[in-house]
């Protein structure tokens, strides 16, 4: 794409194309995001839309916190490691939002960019999950049972968007954020369905409650946590594909 096609919006467009398209379907099920990662995301938008940084170079700087990971959970001194690892965790969330973003802001999509972006995002669930764990083990003194939870809470999660990925060309009614039309605010979701986003939304903070936990002293409750959310996550992937199928 040529230099004098990429488009540079305003702040306040930027803000709005969000509210307009992204804001609804994130509260349905991303709702930590919109509170903690979105907000510092936009005005780094703002800021890369103006400059020759594509969305795919976005994307790829977030690798070295990808590799640095399992290396705080398992090197860095434990005064300092949980809050390396929630840092480390939270500006990867701000990262994914700025390369979505900066594609949408700039027009500079590409289904090379999408791809890479797809498999860092899908490989920083597991490297996280099994880092949450490898940093309780130290942290606990528990050998490697919590690595080995955290590893299997990581391969569930990767289940579940398999699962959901391989329902994908079964014929059925497409989900609001499948279609064209954004999804409907969240004033107007079932009960059901609010509890759901309550729950699924809860991916987009797991730093937060990993630092929350290490703070009052439940990290073995946070790490039972993940693998139990990681498992209805698959239970949720199978019912969706089966109603996909009927």
């Amino acid at each position: 794409m040529d230099a004098d096609d990429i488009r540079r919006p305003s702040l306040a467009e930027i803000l709005r194309d969000y509210r307009a398209h992204k804001l609804n379907e994130e509260w349905r099920g991303e709702w930590m995001v919109v509170l903690f990662s979105r907000p510092l995301s936009v005005p780094i938008v703002w800021l890369l839309a103006r400059t020759a940084v594509s969305p795919t170079m976005v994307t790829l700087s977030a690798l070295p916190l990808l590799i640095a990971m399992p290396l705080i959970a398992g090197a860095l001194p434990l005064a300092l490691a949980p809050l390396a690892l929630a840092a480390a965790g939270f500006v990867f969330q701000v990262l994914d939002c700025v390369d979505g973003g900066l594609a949408r802001a700039t027009g500079r999509t590409s289904r090379v960019g999408a791809t890479i972006d797809f498999l860092i995002d899908m490989a920083q669930w597991g490297v996280l999950y099994a880092s949450f764990g490898l940093l309780a083990d130290r942290l606990l003194d528990t050998g490697t049972v919590w690595t080995c939870i955290g590893l299997a809470a990581g391969w569930l999660r990767l289940f579940a968007r398999v699962v959901r990925d391989a329902g994908d060309g079964l014929n059925s009614v497409p989900a609001p954020e499948d279609r064209d039309e954004p999804a409907p605010p969240a004033s107007e979701m079932a009960t059901l369905d609010m509890f759901y986003a309550l729950i699924a939304g809860l991916s987009g903070g797991l730093w937060l409650l990993f630092l929350v936990a290490w703070q009052v002293d439940v990290l073995p409750g946070f790490m039972m946590f993940l693998i139990l959310y990681s498992s209805v996550d698959v239970v949720d992937a199978l019912i969706s594909i089966r109603a996909r199928a009927r």
